[in-house]
């Protein structure tokens, strides 16, 4: 039996041990059966047994220091219960600077400075969210009273699929009966609790825009020098000059607005990228929120 299939049929919690003491070797360099010990209350035994167990699965991985009485990385260190990547550590330390103990990390990162920017926090009642999260999982419509901008609150029944974050706001992706169509609310607009009803009508598969993916061509914009052109591909991991973004239909305006690339083509000081293939897809529709 191999290694990916030894670890699939490890229990949760024991996975979580190993992924914490792999994320640790990785990030913070060395780990003691103490650390293990005091995030998830197990006794040194158990301790005893996790270092085993993640020794005979990653051998390699981990070599033990008996005059520091820690374990530290092996020169042919490779992850395989974590992805070691920059973005899953700086996603780590986030969720760690924010969430803090209230959710199970494999990392808690250690002397290291964080600071974090935030967009002020919109409005979301809890309740709206839980009952929300209900109708997902078990497929049911929702009776909703929703303040759009443009008109007087409405009452509409709505079979959501997807919650969507676009880094700013909540929304959900859901077919509303009234609309006859597929279209995205903003969470922050429920007026009161929904009210849950029959079984939905209408599920993720149908809802087209969702289903359908269109590539983003994005490269440096052409009035940067050749060496600012250089390093903005650099920074961007792009293959000759260019970046092919895969997003879905119904997310691409959120993504455009992200990367700043929803409007005409501006100064290279305050576009640093542009959008190559804008002219082949932009005349196609792209959803917008029911606002």
């Amino acid at each position: 039996m191999n290694t990916i299939s030894s670890i699939n049929q490890l229990k949760w919690d024991t996975r979580q041990r190993l992924a914490m003491i792999e994320a640790t070797l990785l990030w913070e360099g060395r780990i003691t059966s103490g650390i293990l010990m005091e995030l998830f209350g197990i006794s040194r035994g158990q301790a005893s047994k996790d270092f085993s167990l993640y020794h005979h699965l990653a051998e390699g991985n981990m070599i033990y220091d008996l005059n520091q009485k820690a374990y530290f990385p092996g020169k042919s260190f490779m992850p395989y219960f974590i992805r070691g990547t920059a973005d899953e550590y700086l996603r780590l330390i986030e969720a760690g600077s924010r969430l803090g103990q209230s959710v199970v990390l494999p990392i808690t990162p250690t002397g290291v400075g964080v600071e974090l920017l935030y967009p002020p926090q919109r409005k979301l009642n809890f309740e709206v969210l839980r009952l929300v999260h209900q109708g997902i999982r078990e497929k049911r419509q929702l009776s909703v009273t929703y303040q759009s901008m443009n008109r007087e609150s409405r009452l509409l029944t709505l079979e959501p699929h997807t919650l969507v974050s676009n880094g700013f706001r909540w929304h959900i992706r859901a077919f509303s009966l009234e609309h006859q169509a597929y279209r995205d609310f903003v969470l922050a607009r429920f007026l009161a609790s929904p009210e849950m009803g029959v079984a939905a009508l209408h599920s993720v598969e149908q809802d087209q825009d969702w289903q359908s993916f269109e590539t983003l061509i994005i490269a440096p914009h052409p009035d940067l020098t050749t060496d600012q052109q250089a390093v903005i591909a650099d920074d961007y991991g792009m293959e000759d000059g260019r970046l092919n973004l895969p997003v879905r239909r119904a997310l691409k305006l959120y993504y455009l607005r992200m990367l700043h690339l929803d409007e005409a083509l501006g100064t290279p000081k305050a576009q640093q990228i542009v959008w190559l293939n804008r002219d082949k897809l932009e005349p196609m529709s792209t959803p917008t929120p029911y606002d």
